[in-house]
């Protein structure tokens, strides 16, 4: 039986450019392996953190100091010191209703109390936000910071309007907290439109973090993210980074590749991103037309998700344990809720499986959430 995977958010296997990186991997060990004795710099391998500001700067259309972009491994760690730093145990934070369920479990690990903001097709309805700020506030439980995914979000792939952004940062003023943009599905672009201006950019009075990675155009097993933080924030963050500095062969091969492929290689990310995710928008047209109008999906602009809504009286473990008894893995729309409720919604990443996995496991899915149908199962949305 094969293995359909729509669980993680990973790559294409054959897009690792694992001669490339051979390559720069034995010019920089016969090069500068000897640095290697020493300890990394505090903010990271500065030739990697150069290319992450011409990211930063080709992406945004505007520059960001060198000295603002710390490296991490992976952007997880980010999130870790992020929540280390700005928040204890008990502490509130806002997060969307739905978001990526990785975040989440690193707030839940710090014990900090998750409010959920609602959100729409355009990510975070900020005027709704507003209120409960407001509310938080008059309790004596202002959130610590607000995390949000504002870009290619995960799961539901909305991409927030700049008119919204722009009230994002001014509540962050506002009400005296700071905003955590995690950016890292920035380079998976279908759509010729450019994006919203930033919220690093936007933001004038020191409020925003903002979170990268290399792991969606290279691999998550480089371990290699970064933040982006102005010097009042980012110093309070490198006094709880004791983890003797950030993998240097790992920032220095990245960067040997990245230096002179980065644009060709995101090129050729994106193409094999788009088919696949044109292949799931396909598939799911022919294969949950049945359903009605109890079924939708998402058509992302870019990211690496297709956000599938569900009959409400579906059995979502039931439907789970059907696919996978059948090799198709998914992750369920609980992983994603910021409450952790059961909704009937599940996530198809489409980066890793092929476009025959595709086309083959799509049809299996339908039909497993058909038998997983309960009609005295009613879920919330």
């Amino acid at each position: 039986m094969q293995e359909i995977n729509f669980g993680a958010g990973r790559p294409d296997p054959g897009s690792f450019p694992k001669e490339a990186l051979a390559k720069a991997a034995e010019k920089i060990i016969l090069d500068h392996g000897t640095e290697l004795v020493n300890y990394p710099d505090g903010r990271g391998y500065e030739p990697l953190r150069a290319i992450a500001a011409q990211r930063f700067e080709r992406n945004e259309g505007c520059s960001v100091p060198i000295n603002e972009i710390v490296l991490t491994s992976g952007s997880m760690q980010a999130l870790q010191l992020i929540s280390e730093t700005f928040a204890s145990p008990g502490d509130t934070i806002i997060t969307e209703e739905v978001s990526y369920g990785g975040s989440l479990s690193v707030f839940r690990k710090h014990r900090l109390q998750i409010v959920p903001a609602p959100i729409d097709e355009q990510g975070l309805v900020t005027d709704r936000l507003e209120g409960l700020l407001k509310n938080l506030k008059s309790k004596g439980t202002p959130p610590k910071f607000i995390y949000t995914i504002p870009t290619h979000h995960n799961p539901t792939g909305s991409i927030l309007p700049l008119n919204r952004r722009k009230h994002l940062i001014k509540l962050a003023q506002q009400y005296d907290t700071i905003i955590i943009d995690d950016h890292c599905y920035g380079d998976i672009v279908f759509q010729p439109e450019p994006l919203p201006a930033n919220l690093y950019h936007l933001s004038k009075n020191d409020r925003v973090i903002y979170v990268g990675s290399f792991s969606k155009i290279l691999g998550p097993g480089v371990r290699q993210g970064y933040l982006i933080a102005p010097d009042s924030l980012q110093q309070h963050i490198l006094a709880n980074k004791i983890d003797g500095g950030t993998n240097a062969l790992s920032s220095m091969i990245v960067a040997q590749f990245l230096g002179g492929n980065m644009w060709g290689h995101i090129r050729k990310i994106n193409g094999i991103m788009e088919a696949r995710k044109n292949a799931v928008i396909e598939s799911l047209a022919l294969h949950f037309s049945g359903f009605g109008g109890e079924v939708s999906w998402t058509d992302p602009p870019g990211g690496m998700f297709v956000w599938v809504q569900i009959p409400r009286t579906t059995d979502t473990k039931k439907a789970l344990q059907l696919a996978a008894e059948r090799g198709v893995y998914y992750t369920p729309g609980q992983a994603f809720s910021a409450t952790g409720r059961d909704i009937p919604f599940l996530r198809i990443a489409f980066g890793f499986p092929t476009i025959d996995h595709i086309r083959d496991g799509i049809p299996i899915l339908a039909e497993c959430i058909k038998k997983a149908q309960d009609g005295n199962k009613h879920l919330a949305a």
